[in-house]
């Protein structure tokens, strides 16, 4: 089971869907067990990320998804998707399966 949270978007909503650069909290953590995790994603547009381009000369887009147009829910049901077929024998590898979708809090994390 997965959360989504657009916090950027919950004070102001998306102006125009295909010109969007925003960040995406999914909150995912294993059934009937505590360990919740906060993965990260920056949701963009292609005309968007002209314009990151434009301020920011080099962008890291490790994990970034890249849409047409944004459209909250329909990037939530199709995230969901992704999550809930994957599959590993224990949640830390669940967790890094997951990460390569988006950034893991404790994905440099080491004991």
């Amino acid at each position: 089971m997965a959360d989504f949270r657009w916090p950027d978007l919950e004070s102001r909503g998306v102006g125009d869907p295909t010109h969007a650069c925003e960040l995406l909290e999914m909150y995912v953590g294993p059934q009937s067990e505590p360990g919740e995790e906060r993965f990260q994603l920056t949701v963009c547009t292609p005309p968007a990320l002209a314009d990151q381009l434009r301020h920011h000369p080099f962008l890291i887009g490790r994990h970034w998804l890249f849409v047409r147009e944004l459209h909250p829910t329909e990037v939530t049901n199709w995230l969901s998707d992704r999550i809930a077929v994957l599959e590993a024998p224990t949640w830390a590898e669940l967790a890094a399966k997951i990460g390569r979708i988006g950034e893991w809090e404790f994905e440099d994390y080491e004991d």
